[in-house]
């Protein structure tokens, strides 16, 4: 189901601001990707960096003749302007810090809760997890207004919905601690409110594996804080790929990106995907 991004990319062949930190030594892999995007026909990106990023430079302010180049003292300021007022249609977040640039996208958008929700290639696989943002998540109102944004998003990537409900311990586990025992009510909690609101979900408990062999296609983690840790474990240390995460409470298109990726090409292609 993945190839479906990559045929959307194409087709809508979007234009996504890329956001590149040019003292980070990442900011040739942003630059490398958002080539092979261009090249291979899925975005036409432009790059917001605080400076000059690599020796590749046109005197035109060309990277490698091909990508428009943006130089700003502040680039995360300038990004956030360029995708609120529709001067590209989406944007990557790329290699810039998160201090900044979140809350400037809440502030220009009004939104406190980006909901940003992380789209994982799971042996040919799309999965979401969710939420992501550590400071995501700390709610029942929040997880259900994740999962709302993660129907729709569900509809746009072609793919059912399912939703594994995860918590702290298996459902045998109530009574171990008075910590588990909270988070074994919460999810069931979630779990009942989920099936009124016409969702389909089950309460998984612990059991990742479990939710992922069920063919779930919605991870809900407890909060934002396990839900990052288990995208570190999936990606980061499991080598799973990620499509980056899509802030699916804002009105325009934003990709949100982990600076310890090797590659931003998947983002990129999800961001173009998601244009139209």
């Amino acid at each position: 189901m993945s190839n479906n991004l990559y045929s959307l990319a194409t087709s809508n062949r979007a234009k996504v601001a890329i956001g590149v930190d040019s003292k980070l030594p990442s900011a040739e892999m942003v630059i490398n990707s958002a080539l092979f995007a261009r090249r291979e026909g899925y975005a036409e990106p432009v790059l917001i960096s605080d400076g000059k990023i690599s020796d590749v430079l046109s005197p035109g302010g060309i990277v490698g003749n091909e990508i428009p180049l943006i130089i700003d003292k502040t680039p995360e300021r300038t990004f956030v302007e360029l995708l609120k007022e529709g001067a590209v249609d989406v944007a990557v977040r790329g290699n810039l810090g998160s201090r900044i640039l979140i809350p400037l996208l809440r502030s220009e958008f009004k939104c406190k809760n980006l909901c940003r929700v992380t789209i994982l290639d799971v042996g040919g696989r799309l999965v979401m997890l969710a939420p992501v943002g550590i400071e995501e998540g700390d709610s029942l109102e929040d997880l259900l207004t994740i999962a709302r944004h993660c129907m729709w998003l569900a509809v746009k990537l072609g793919i059912p919905y399912k939703i594994a409900v995860l918590s702290g311990g298996r459902i045998e586990d109530k009574g171990r601690s008075k910590k588990v025992d909270r988070m074994l009510s919460t999810s069931a909690l979630l779990t009942r409110t989920l099936r009124k609101k016409g969702m389909d979900a089950e309460n998984f408990g612990i059991e990742l594996e479990r939710g992922v062999d069920g063919d779930a296609t919605l991870l809900l983690a407890p909060d934002g804080i396990l839900g990052n840790i288990i995208f570190r474990s999936l990606v980061l240390v499991a080598n799973v790929e990620s499509f980056g995460a899509y802030a699916a409470a804002l009105p325009r298109v934003y990709i949100d990106t982990s600076r310890a990726k090797a590659s931003y090409l998947l983002p990129i292609i999800l961001a173009s995907a998601l244009s139209k």
